[in-house]
């Protein structure tokens, strides 16, 4: 099995940064933003990212519990490291892509793009020291591994099946799985009720909300937030997803999303001819805080 990272590469690679108390961060800004949820038996690791350096080897110097790695659905940026971990969950319709290895030739694809991104991210950084210091420790991105064009993502094991309103608990600490299909029929969201924190993986989306590719169902994802803001009302204090640097936004974010699906069902929102970030046609509808990726007009 090839390792793209040395020993201490985890810790170049990953921002690692307490954001609740006992949950971390485990990102790799501008990909992908996983987080650890420790109990005081075991813990949950939401997402398991690109799988460019060993995650696991990130989660083990912050948690000495036995961690569950729970993917939020089977994309292949979300999985890429569950071959490190013995246990794996995720919804039964993601079983079949999780068990296997990930296209060389998309991952070959996401690196020119990954580069092309560091690059831009260089340009703003000049910007951002002189003029407006955005960009924190756990936003910068980072260099590419050295041996990054050996990157593979070979096939993890078989997960556990999760079950829409199971409860995950952690010693002092549950986690509810919410089935949430929209974004992808596998798609689920992860909530602490205690603390009111929801880990949403791409159900929720600070940037550009992909639902525009072929596993997305608009009407279906419409309906999902509306029930789920619904539901959620007046419980959460935070959401946590699992791109763009923004990994951490308000409650009201929840709503916003419900009502943005919904008006583009409706019709009552014009989306306006652009791209998603792999240079792809798309329709984006803007919004105040994001943007809704739509396929292009057909012709």
């Amino acid at each position: 099995m090839i390792n793209i990272g040395g020993p201490d590469d985890w810790s170049r690679w990953f921002a690692v940064e307490q954001v609740e108390r006992g949950t971390w961060l485990v990102g790799e800004p501008g990909h992908v933003n996983c987080f650890l949820v420790e109990g005081t038996e075991r813990a949950v690791l939401v997402d398991t990212g690109l799988g460019m350096a060993d995650i696991a080897a990130a989660v083990s110097a912050l948690t000495d519990r036995p961690v569950l790695a729970v993917n939020t659905h089977s994309h292949s940026d979300h999985r890429g490291g569950n071959w490190r971990f013995t246990e794996v969950a995720a919804h039964p319709l993601a079983a079949g892509t999780l068990t296997q290895p990930v296209d060389g030739d998309y991952l070959a694809g996401y690196l020119d793009v990954a580069r092309a991104q560091l690059a831009a991210y260089e340009r703003a950084r000049e910007a951002d020291d002189r003029f407006f210091h955005l960009f924190t420790d756990a936003s910068r991105p980072r260099p590419l591994p050295e041996a990054a064009d050996q990157w593979a993502v070979p096939a993890g094991p078989a997960p556990r099946p999760l079950a829409d309103g199971e409860r995950i608990g952690l010693g002092g600490r549950d986690l509810t799985v919410l089935h949430t299909p929209g974004h992808s029929p596998d798609s689920i969201c992860l909530l602490d009720e205690r603390a009111g924190l929801l880990f949403a993986g791409d159900t929720l989306i600070t940037g550009d909300f992909w639902a525009h590719t072929p596993d997305t169902e608009i009407e279906v994802f419409a309906a999902t937030l509306r029930e789920l803001a619904d539901q959620l009302a007046g419980q959460l204090s935070a959401i946590h997803p699992a791109h763009t640097l923004r990994y951490r936004a308000g409650p009201a974010f929840l709503t916003a999303a419900a009502d943005a699906f919904e008006a583009i069902v409706a019709g009552t929102s014009a989306g306006r001819p652009g791209t998603d970030l792999l240079l792809r046609p798309a329709l984006r509808h803007e919004f105040a805080e994001f943007t809704v990726l739509r396929p292009p007009a057909a012709r």
